[in-house]
């Protein structure tokens, strides 16, 4: 009797390749000037906040790191896997430092992946980008200034004792639901990584 065939197993796009570059825009940029940014605005639990402070001292990163990990994995479930360039500021890192961010919904990137991608790229980042992304992910809300231009901005702040995630958007570019289902994903995509992230290396 001859043996079954059996398949190679099925590669994910991160195994043994490089991932493809991921474009998290509803419509191709245009040429005329930018439209005027919308924003979409939540506030986190105060559990959530502890949260992130917590995994953040416990994990010895930074709190941009964790933010980073998880804006690639509410990438990765709202608009697919891949990389895509993200400018990030603000917290401990006073200029914009341009990184590539890997997006991922599922396995092979756990939550360890995600925060030792996130983790690795902003460590190895340049603090002086020859362009300026389409995204920027901004943990300090003095440094405003460093938006302009940009498609998609997730804006973190602390009032009250409470994170604010604000997401400036040019509706130019993304609709208005694709906003929303990031601002959803997001705090789940947090959740995971600070519950159940090992320290990245």
């Amino acid at each position: 009797m001859v043996a079954p065939y059996i398949a190679d197993e099925v590669k994910h796009p991160f195994v043994n390749t490089a991932p493809v570059a991921l474009d998290v825009f509803d419509h191709a940029a245009a040429t005329t000037n930018a439209s005027r940014l919308e924003i979409f605005s939540a506030v986190s639990a105060s559990e959530l906040t502890e949260e992130l402070d917590g995994a953040a001292e416990w994990l010895g990163v930074q709190i941009e790191e964790i933010l980073l990990a998880a804006l690639g994995r509410t990438f990765g479930r709202t608009r697919g896997d891949g990389a895509v360039g993200v400018d990030v500021t603000g917290g401990h890192r006073w200029l914009c430092h341009p990184v590539t961010l890997l997006c991922a919904a599922s396995w092979p990137m756990g939550p360890t992946e995600m925060l030792q991608g996130a983790h690795t790229a902003l460590k190895t980042a340049s603090g002086r980008p020859a362009a300026q992304s389409e995204i920027l992910l901004n943990v300090s809300p003095a440094h405003d200034d460093a938006a302009g231009g940009r498609a998609l901005e997730l804006r973190v702040r602390r009032a009250d004792g409470l994170l604010h995630f604000d997401w400036l958007y040019d509706p130019a570019r993304l609709d208005a639901y694709s906003v929303e289902e990031m601002a959803e994903q997001f705090p789940l995509a947090l959740v995971e990584i600070t519950s159940d992230a090992g320290a990245p290396l």
